[in-house]
Order: structure tokens, then C-alpha cells, then sequence
């Protein structure tokens, strides 16, 4: 594996992990899980 191949893996788990924490903010502050669905579905 290159370098240029690990860093775009790391940046994917990154950004992955960002997603994942931005959703649970948002239901913690009251979006309902369809919301959060179409959020979800947007991002991808």
C-alpha cells in the first residue's frame, strides 16, 4: 500500500466517524430517526 492509498483510507474512517457522531448530536437535540435518515442518505 502507498502512502497517498493510507491517507485516503484514514480520511474515509475520519469522516465516517464524524458523520456518525454528528447524527447522535442530532437526535440528542430532537431530530426524529426519519430525519436523520434522509441526513444519512444526503451525506452518501
Amino acid at each position: 500500500m502507498g502512502t497517498e492509498e493510507n491517507t485516503s483510507r484514514t480520511n474515509a474512517n475520519i469522516d465516517l466517524c464524524g458523520i456518525r457522531n454528528l447524527l447522535r448530536l442530532l437526535s440528542k437535540h430532537g431530530f426524529i430517526e426519519q430525519e436523520l435518515k434522509k441526513i444519512t442518505a444526503r451525506i452518501s
